[in-house]
């Protein structure tokens, strides 16, 4: 499942956590949504559209490179695993990061940026590699995680269904990318 090289699309790595999420949700919910593929290590029995998967053999981040073309948007994402099931999804050891950033410059990738999780700061060798490839970095933007069911709103049928329109509401905002409040 190797991409034509003419062929624009965004290439995610490491899409594990809520920075994943909000990287897959900001890409899949544009307008102008080029194709977005992940690196798993398994194939998904199914996906939503605009999304395709590239299914990774090995565990060092040179297995990865035959799955990325020079005309590949590559975002790297750098968060930790919430869940077992987000096992799924490829991502280098955080150690192999420049090495990997270095081989996808080589490779002719020039749209590359990496994106960490709040908690998750560059060292001084990501940001100085960041800047000598020409990439961008950012913090991801993450959204609260909404209210869980037993933290519902109690009351009146009225106030829980306003409580659920609101937070619906805000869920929504945030998918299409609003910022959160600071």
């Amino acid at each position: 499942m190797r991409p034509s090289p003419t062929q624009h699309r965004v290439l995610v790595i490491g899409a594990v956590g809520r920075a994943g999420a909000a990287v897959l949700r900001e890409r899949l919910g544009r307008v102008d949504a080029v194709p977005v593929t992940v690196l798993c290590t398994r194939a998904f029995a199914h996906l939503p559209r605009g999304l395709g998967h590239a299914v990774v053999d090995g565990d060092g981040w040179r297995a990865g490179l035959p799955h990325v073309s020079p005309s590949d948007e590559v975002v790297i994402v750098l968060d930790t695993r919430r869940h077992a099931r987000e096992a799924v999804f490829w991502r280098p050891e955080r150690a192999a990061l420049v090495a990997l950033m270095q081989a996808l410059h080589a490779r002719g990738v020039r749209r590359l940026e990496l994106v960490h999780a709040p908690g998750h700061t560059p060292n001084a060798a990501e940001r100085a590699a960041v800047q000598a490839l020409g990439y961008g970095a950012r913090e991801a933007r993450v959204r609260p995680p909404s209210p869980r069911p037993g933290e519902a709103v109690t009351g009146g049928w009225l106030e829980r269904l306003a409580a659920w329109m609101l937070r619906t509401l805000i869920d929504t905002l945030y998918a299409l990318g609003m910022r959160p409040p600071r």
